[in-house]
């Protein structure tokens, strides 16, 4: 705030009186904050729920991707199935 030239005396009333501008200034940037850090959340809440719409989506297209992947190479499938089976086997004996 700009003033003009200081006073030698400063009078109680308007101490008081720059003191409820100074409180109603700050009350103001709290609300201001407020909102801003409001808006901010409301923003990742939107992120969020877009990745976890996108998470979902990809999930329910991977058996259909799997099953199409078997059908291009069922050999390649069979030869996986059958090496997982074998290192669980031995991960089953220790």
């Amino acid at each position: 705030m700009a003033r003009g030239p200081a006073k030698a005396e400063i009078t109680t009333e308007e101490l008081k009186a720059d003191l409820d501008s100074l409180r109603e200034d700050m009350n103001q940037l709290v609300g201001d904050l407020s909102k801003v850090v409001q808006q901010g959340g409301e923003k990742g809440v939107k992120a969020g729920r877009s990745a976890l719409e996108d998470s979902l989506e990809t999930a329910e297209e991977a058996p259909d991707q799997l099953r199409e992947l078997i059908r291009e190479n069922p050999l390649g499938a069979c030869g996986a199935a059958i090496g997982a089976g074998f290192l669980g086997a031995l991960l089953m004996r220790r």
